[in-house]
Formats: C-alpha cells, sequence, structure tokens
C-alpha cells in the first residue's frame, strides 16, 4: 500500500545551507524539502497513487442525491488554487444548499487558515437549523 511505501522511501531532511539564494520567491532550503523526496526511489508511484487516489463523490454527487434532507453551508476560500470559485458558486443550485459564503484572502483549508472567521459562521448556521 501507499503508507509503506511514503514510510519506506521518507529520506532524512536536507540540511539547511548557511546561506540560501533566492529563486523565484523560494529560497534553496525550500526548494531542497520539496525536490528531495521526489528523487528517491519509488517516488513516482507515491506520487501516482496520490494523484489518482478518490476521496469519494464530488460534493456535486453528494448534493444531487435525493436522500439528503439536511441544509448544508458552504464556505470556500477564494483564493484556492484548487477550487475554481465559479464551480463552488454553482452548488447554490441544489436545494439543500443554504448558503455559499467566499472567504476572501483564504485558501483551500479555511477551517485552518481562518477559524475566527469561520468557526462564528458555521455556529450561527447550525443555531439556525436547530431553531427551525
Amino acid at each position: 500500500g501507499r503508507a509503506r511505501r511514503c514510510a519506506a522511501h521518507r529520506p532524512a531532511p536536507p540540511r539547511r545551507p548557511r546561506r540560501a539564494p533566492p529563486c523565484a520567491g523560494y529560497d534553496f532550503f525550500f526548494l531542497q524539502v520539496l525536490l528531495t523526496p521526489l528523487l528517491q526511489p519509488g517516488s513516482a508511484d507515491v506520487v501516482f497513487d496520490t494523484l489518482s487516489y478518490s476521496a469519494g463523490p464530488l460534493p456535486e454527487q453528494q448534493l444531487a442525491d435525493s436522500r439528503l434532507e439536511a441544509p448544508v453551508l458552504v464556505l470556500y476560500g477564494e483564493q484556492d488554487p484548487w477550487t475554481p470559485p465559479a464551480r463552488v458558486r454553482a452548488l447554490e443550485r441544489f436545494a439543500a444548499v443554504q448558503r455559499v459564503v467566499p472567504l476572501p484572502g483564504v485558501g483551500h483549508c479555511p477551517h485552518d487558515e481562518a477559524p475566527g472567521t469561520v468557526n462564528p459562521l458555521v455556529l450561527d448556521f447550525v443555531r439556525a437549523c436547530a431553531a427551525r
């Protein structure tokens, strides 16, 4: 499995160079941290497994399921590089979706990046649902 390969090919962390020359906004150490694991034997298999792994149904598939009766709140980071905002806004077409809220300046993990914004929105939504 993937977990065994990942553990078997985990390289030692690279040593920080004394002087890291800048390279397009990233320092040499950062590039080493990203590149070194990819140069290890078997790393191509791990990357392929990761990229081809399915985490389950798409949100559109779940929201189209007629058995879904719970109201849905969608929060998304406007700076998310992997999820196009138009695709998220299109979720409003599903009956269960009560609100779609863009979070300016936030990326792919709003709950980690902006808990002070996300948590109150979730709590307000849950309270409103409970009051119905």
